[in-house]
């Protein structure tokens, strides 16, 4: 998890004790709460002077800091400027402004490889990108991510150069791992190299491309992840101590294992599966962890489609007149750069995935209750707090218009979401959510959407 230092001169609990001014130094050392924990402060420090710390935020140790001001200059944390980062992606600043951003082509599609296909979330098709990827030889490593081997109910980067690594990355993890702290790693390696990263990753990746780091030479696709939030570091472990796993018992944990859309599964050493939930992830899970588990940064982070990568990437949701899904167990993909482009083509030619080009049918725009949770309910969080004086990020993007309802709804979310900063209201509620008391709710939630099907 990173080195620890014993000088005092470090960062303890949320407090930073420094002599360097903080005004050079990334968000976090100023104010905690805007921190994505995205690793791009560590990333860019040719001093070794940050290394990840307790919660995975950053940590410094000031005998090494020069003082440069770089971490400061690639946090994308306290302000996102959408037009300098299309100018950095696209060459230009016509941003579009709508939720899913520029788009060349949009595609749905899965992996055909077997394994690929069946170990992913959304039928492979970043793992098939990626082998392809490796196979022409196009890059030497991915930079992904798995579960912690060591400890599972953790996530961790790492460098994927083979295909049985490439299918140790499998599966969302939906937990915080400052992905971007890896390229410390990558700039003392040779080659050439693809990411799978979030929006606020590729927010801190793009703006070191900006700084013109030699590093960001060698990273030639990224592949962008559609994102509601990520989770605090304990969701995991917390729902091992709800079922009474005692964390050293554990193999794996998974967040999508299983006939798509997935379980949450805890593996256990002695072979045993453990479901950690009733009804499948979608309707019995990740509605209730995005709410109680999400950090201050990803409640008023209004990027959730990953608008700065080569090509984004999430499940494809949408469904026919009856409800039913029309592509289960595949994904969405939007392509926003040539060189995207001429990767899924590649892949394509080569036999690695499958697509259809659904480009013109309006139908395949992003998730509507995603957009509205990221592209309207969030910039609204964003602006009534900023009102309240409360520290939120800068973003040079206007609210959208929004109804009395969805307002009421949004500080309805903001309400849950605040008392998911405590355990003492979080763990008791999120117990009874995924416990058999939960499961009312879950057949509500699932009548509605039936209903509202029918209604069409």
């Amino acid at each position: 998890m990173g080195r620890s230092y014993s000088s005092q001169k470090a960062y303890v609990d949320g407090e930073a004790l420094l002599k360097t001014d903080r005004k050079i130094l990334g968000v976090v050392f100023s104010d905690k709460s805007l921190c994505t924990r995205c690793g791009t402060c560590i990333g860019a420090c040719d001093e070794n002077a940050l290394v990840i710390g307790k919660n995975f935020y950053p940590e410094i140790n000031e005998d090494l800091c020069t003082s440069c001001g770089i971490c400061e200059k690639v946090c994308p944390g306290g302000k996102v400027d959408f037009r300098e980062l299309a100018e950095i992606t696209f060459g230009d600043i016509a941003c579009d402004d709508s939720f899913d951003g520029r788009v060349l082509k949009t595609f749905v599609g899965f992996s055909n490889d077997e394994r690929i296909r069946n170990g992913g979330a959304g039928g492979g098709i970043i793992t098939g990108l990626l082998h392809d990827l490796l196979k022409r030889k196009m890059v030497d490593g991915c930079i992904v991510t798995r579960m912690n081997p060591e400890k599972p109910y953790y996530g961790e980067v790492f460098v994927a150069r083979t295909y049985e690594e490439l299918l140790e990355s499998q599966q969302s993890k939906y937990i915080i791992i400052p992905v971007n702290a890896i390229l410390k790693e990558i700039r003392n390696l040779d080659g050439r190299f693809a990411i799978a990263a979030l929006p606020c990753q590729i927010h801190g990746l793009r703006l070191m491309e900006k700084q013109k780091d030699p590093v960001m030479d060698k990273i030639k696709l990224i592949i962008g992840l559609f994102c509601a939030s990520a989770m605090e570091p304990v969701v995991a472990l917390e729902m091992l101590e709800m079922k009474k796993i005692n964390p050293q018992d554990l193999k794996t944990f998974n967040f999508r294992e299983g006939a798509w859309p997935g379980n949450i599964i805890a593996t256990l050493k002695n072979g045993q599966k453990v479901k950690m939930h009733y009804s499948n992830f979608k309707d019995g899970a990740i509605n209730y962890m995005t709410q109680l588990y999400s950090p201050f940064r990803c409640q008023t982070c209004i990027d959730g489609s990953s608008e700065f990568s080569d090509i984004s990437i999430s499940d494809a949701w949408t469904r026919d007149e009856t409800g039913k899904y029309i592509f289960k167990s595949q994904s969405k993909i939007l392509v926003r750069t040539e060189k995207g482009l001429n990767a899924i083509n590649e892949a394509m030619k080569n036999g690695s995935i499958t697509i259809e080009d659904v480009t013109r049918n309006k139908d395949y725009k992003t998730h509507k209750l995603h957009r509205k949770k990221k592209g309207l309910k969030a910039p609204l969080r964003v602006e009534r707090l900023r009102k309240k004086g409360i520290q939120v990020p800068e973003y040079d993007r206007k609210i959208e218009k929004y109804s009395l309802r969805e307002n009421i709804e949004e500080r309805l979310e903001t309400f849950i979401m605040t008392i998911g900063h405590y355990r003492l209201f979080r763990y008791p509620l999120y117990k009874i959510l995924i416990s058999k008391f939960g499961v009312p709710m879950i057949k509500i939630r699932q009548y509605n959407k039936r209903r509202k099907y029918r209604r069409r």
